[in-house]
C-alpha cells in the first residue's frame, strides 16, 4: 500500500493539497491507468475521497483508530478498512506533511525573487487594396516582479486550486500574459492608419513594456529587440508566396 500512498503524494505534489477530495474521479482515473492498485481498492479510495475521513487523519494516527473511522463513515469491512488506513497513515506521514507546508505557495514567492525573462516574437499584417505588408519584431525581454506585485486575477485563481503551483509554471503564466499584451499592441500600431504604411523600426516597445509593468506591479529592466517588414507586395505575389 506504500506504494499507493507514494502516487497520491506525486498528485498532490502536482496538483495541490485540495486535489483528491476536489477530483476523486480523475485521481481514480489515474490510479487504474497507471495500474497503481487493484480496481477494487481504488473503487474504494473513490469512495473514501468523497468523504471527510481524510481530514480526520493526523500525522502520527495509529491503524487502528483510523480503520474504525473508515469503517463506521464508509461502512467498508475490517480487511478494507485496514487497507484503507495503512494508505492515508502513510500519505499523511509528519515528514509529508512537512514538506507540503514548505510547499505551500512556495513557488509564488520564489517567482517574486527572480527576474521574468520573456522571448517575443510579434507579427502583424498591413493591408491595402491591392497588397499589404508583414511587419516582423523580435525581443528578448527581462523584467523583475516588484514589491508591489498585482496578483493577476487568473492566476490568483490558479493559486486557490494549487498552492503547490511550481515557479516555472507562474514565469510561464506572466510570459504568456505579456506576450499577448505586446501582440495586441503591435497589431494595433501596424494597423492603425488605412493609408500610410507602418515603420515597424519606430515601434516603442520599451513604452508598452512600461506601462505593462505599471498595471502588473513590475520592474523594467531591460529589452533587445527589432522590427523590420517584408517591404510591400501585391496581393498576387502574397498569395503566391503562401500557398
Amino acid at each position: 500500500m506504500k506504494n499507493v500512498a507514494k502516487k497520491l503524494k506525486e498528485i498532490i505534489d502536482n496538483n495541490g493539497p485540495d486535489y483528491l477530495s476536489e477530483e476523486p474521479y480523475k485521481v481514480y482515473k489515474i490510479l487504474v491507468e497507471e495500474k497503481a492498485v487493484d480496481r477494487k481498492t481504488a473503487g474504494a479510495l473513490l469512495y473514501l475521497l468523497t468523504t471527510e475521513v481524510s481530514s480526520g487523519v493526523k500525522p502520527g494516527a495509529d491503524m487502528s483508530s483510523v480503520s474504525k473511522l473508515i469503517q463506521r463513515e464508509c461502512s467498508f469491512n475490517k480487511k478494507m478498512a485496514d487497507r484503507l488506513a495503512e494508505i492515508l497513515i502513510a500519505l499523511y506521514s509528519k515528514d509529508n506533511e512537512k514538506e507540503w507546508k514548505n510547499k505551500d505557495l512556495a513557488g509564488h514567492e520564489n517567482f517574486c525573487k527572480e527576474k521574468l525573462t520573456v522571448k517575443w516574437e510579434g507579427f502583424a499584417t498591413w493591408s491595402v487594396s491591392g497588397g499589404g505588408v508583414d511587419c516582423y519584431y523580435n525581443a528578448d525581454i527581462v523584467l523583475a516582479p516588484a514589491k508591489n506585485l498585482v496578483v493577476n486575477e487568473d492566476l490568483e485563481k490558479q493559486l486557490g486550486k494549487n498552492r503547490f503551483m511550481k515557479t516555472e509554471a507562474i514565469s510561464s503564466f506572466y510570459g504568456k500574459e505579456l506576450r499577448n499584451y505586446l501582440d495586441r499592441e503591435f497589431e494595433e500600431y501596424c494597423t492603425c492608419d488605412d493609408y500610410y504604411q507602418p515603420v515597424v523600426e519606430d515601434f516603442e516597445i520599451e513604452y508598452y513594456l512600461k506601462e505593462w509593468c505599471k498595471e502588473n506591479g513590475f520592474k523594467f529592466i531591460s529589452c533587445e529587440g527589432e522590427g523590420n517588414d517584408s517591404g510591400f507586395e501585391p496581393d498576387s505575389v502574397r498569395r503566391w508566396i503562401k500557398y
